[in-house]
């Protein structure tokens, strides 16, 4: 069962890399993708959420539900479009939910262990103001285009404008105080100076930082998808735990911390990890380095946001999360071997020594988690897989990068990991 898991993983990150490449306003945008647009308003929705206290169950299953949707990209591409005649909307949003429910159906059908639990959620006043978001999230990044030189874009940054500040809100509107305060910052031209226009800004930098910057990948990945991926993966690995290994993981922190770990790497310091974790000199270094970043932040984004980038590795919601980035990060190199046949990356298969995981070790100390060989099992058992992989979807060209004899102890590795569990990460 555990290799199935290991599998679904995978199938979960391979659909998520899919999905990014959807794009938004596609006549005038050669970069942005729906995926980014959709972190952006997760990121606004998390603050407000954040700001008001308000993480209940209800906001949580909205939140869930909205990054889950995002996966069916790769089947459907963008599915936001304008409706004109309001009459019509209804059936818009009829045909749209049953469309998403019928794909999850789909991309399920192949997973063996682990599900997308997407749920048919009714209008309310959460997803409301997801949707009051995305428009937000498209003048950021219509404005970034501008910025930038796209000039072809100036027509289509003064139209979302312009439906945002010309809307009419209802008093009754449950999150009324932060939709007018949003609209008057864009009115007043000082949305850019606020706090949500900053955590825009830092979430667009994000999509400019692109992790294994030194090593040529076939599909690129920027810290904004990284974080996307992370936090769908722990999402789905954190419900199947809670219901079938009696965890008690909080979803809404899984969510949040996933989308928000890398969030201090907004200036480019996107640290190679042999590099940081070369000795204890390069270990005090870095951290040193990304302590100032993230300290930079809290006046910037405040401290409530704050608060989640400094814990994000905290308790059993940050071990979940750090495993699967370590985990997704071995899958990458998979991915661009046995995908893409990019068979210079299988050099870097020295980021998948064991000693890179002795970390998760300490997972004795975490006592919210009740079944901790269930982890180590299954960060052994993605280990083998990649490196199995890597090893032998094609010894010639591995034999180019690595030694016989090299081949041979990462063979005997594999073979004692498998036979003997207690040889993992000793």
């Amino acid at each position: 069962m555990m290799n199935d898991i290991v599998e679904d993983l995978f199938k979960i990150y391979t659909a998520s890399i899919d999905s990014n490449n959807s794009k938004i306003y596609q006549t005038i945008n050669e970069k942005y993708t729906i995926i980014d647009k959709s972190i952006l308003t997760m990121y606004l929705y998390i603050k407000i959420i954040e700001d008001r206290k308000e993480q209940n169950e209800e906001s949580t299953n909205v939140l869930s539900n909205y990054l889950l949707k995002q996966v069916i990209y790769s089947e459907t591409g963008n599915l936001t479009f304008e409706i004109l005649d309001q009459s019509k909307l209804n059936l818009y949003h009829e045909i749209i939910s049953k469309l998403v429910i019928e794909k999850f159906d789909y991309k399920n059908r192949i997973m063996q262990v682990l599900k997308y639990n997407y749920k048919d959620i009714s209008v309310n006043k959460y997803n409301k103001l997801l949707a009051f978001l995305e428009d937000i999230s498209d003048f950021s990044i219509l404005q970034k285009m501008i910025l930038r030189g796209n000039n072809e874009a100036t027509l289509t940054f003064e139209k979302v404008k312009n439906k945002i500040i010309d809307q009419v809100l209802d008093k009754q509107d449950y999150f009324y105080n932060e939709k007018s305060e949003i609209i008057n910052l864009i009115k007043n031209n000082s949305f850019n100076k606020s706090s949500y226009g900053k955590v825009n800004s830092i979430a667009l930098n994000l999509r400019d930082v692109y992790r294994y910057s030194s090593i040529p990948l076939l599909i690129p990945e920027n810290d904004l998808f990284h974080q996307y991926t992370v936090a769908v993966t722990s999402l789905i690995l954190a419900e199947y735990c809670n219901r079938f290994l009696n965890e008690d993981i909080d979803i809404y922190q899984v969510i949040t911390k996933s989308l928000f770990h890398d969030f201090s790497e907004y200036k480019g310091t996107e640290i190679v990890a042999q590099v940081k974790n070369y000795n204890e000199d390069t270990k005090k270094m870095f951290a040193e380095i990304e302590l100032k970043d993230e300290e930079d932040l809290e006046s910037q984004i405040g401290t409530n946001l704050y608060n989640i980038i400094l814990q994000a590795k905290d308790n059993a919601e940050g071990y979940i999360i750090d495993l699967v980035d370590k985990i997704l990060g071995i899958m990458r190199l998979w991915i661009e071997v046995g995908y893409y046949h990019n068979y210079c990356t299988i050099k870097t298969i020295c980021s998948v020594y064991q000693d890179r995981f002795k970390k998760f070790l300490k997972i004795e100390n975490i006592n919210e988690l009740k079944n901790k060989s269930f982890y180590i099992d299954l960060l052994r058992e993605s280990y083998i897989y990649i490196k199995e992989h890597l090893t032998e979807i094609d010894t010639n060209y591995f034999l180019k990068y690595f030694t016989q004899s090299e081949l041979e102890s990462f063979r005997e590795e594999i073979k004692l990991l498998k036979n003997n569990q207690e040889n993992f990460l000793n």
